[in-house]
């Protein structure tokens, strides 16, 4: 049987937190050296933006304003310092679009976007991880500026992928990013076709995220992926109908 997609209903209203985190973080705010104004602007002026903040701090009935607090001064202040408001397509040469290795494509059955990591595409030594984290840092930042308030489903297509694709370091940063840097942005993250050979390495990663977020990492295989993304939106290879690749 599937593992349920997560479903959300916020406990508090976005006005409130926003009064909270203005007057909590007010000397942060009027000084403007931590956190970039545009970000403050955004999260100030768009509701649904500022309402990632508030799902990701809620655990079932209970909303933990503290933990709002906290990941509002993680996110804030690691934006300012990595430059993220300002990073952009002209970052990165056509090759990184090209490779088909991060990608948005389809949507799941709740329309939720797909981002799509197909980890043979990886080689594990080889890459520049740090241009490569830029570039998944592209990704997320496009989503919240296009479709802010909008989860997304991370697709990790472990098809044909070995000891030699699976970069912890890479995963562990996507982990982080989502659980830190881009809160309340993940809905969940599907494994698809996970060779025996990388489950215990899938064990350890899993063991990362935080107990509450842990249900939110699903196992899938041709079978039980159309419970998560419709059949017409998925290649045949995949148990879907479509005769293209992804």
């Amino acid at each position: 049987m599937a593992a349920p997609i997560p479903t959300y209903q916020t406990l508090t209203t976005v006005e409130a937190f926003r009064k909270a985190v203005n007057e909590h973080f007010a000397k942060q705010i009027n000084e403007g050296q931590e956190y970039d104004e545009r970000d403050i602007k955004r999260f100030n002026e768009i509701d649904e933006y500022a309402l990632m903040f508030v799902r990701h701090a809620q655990y079932g009935k209970t909303f933990d304003e503290q933990k709002g607090f906290y990941h509002f001064n993680e996110a804030m202040t690691w934006r300012k310092q990595n430059n993220a408001y300002d990073i952009s397509t002209d970052r990165f040469p056509s090759s990184y679009f090209d490779r088909h290795a991060v990608f948005y494509k389809n949507h799941d059955v709740n329309n939720s976007r797909v981002l799509n990591c197909v980890i043979r595409v990886f080689h594990k030594g080889q890459e520049d991880n740090e241009a490569v984290k830029r570039f998944i840092i592209y990704n997320f930042e496009e989503q919240i500026r296009t479709h802010p308030g909008q989860r997304i489903a991370i697709l990790f297509d472990m098809r044909e992928t070995g000891l030699g694709h699976l970069d912890y370091d890479l995963i562990k940063f996507i982990i982080n990013s989502l659980m830190y840097h881009y809160p309340g942005l993940l809905s969940y993250m599907l494994i698809f076709k996970l060779p025996f050979i990388l489950q215990a390495a899938w064990k350890l990663i899993k063991s990362w995220l935080p107990t509450e977020t842990q249900n939110s990492v699903i196992f899938a295989n041709e079978k039980t992926i159309t419970n998560y993304i419709p059949a017409d939106q998925l290649p045949k290879a995949m148990g879907g109908t479509r005769d293209e690749e992804l």
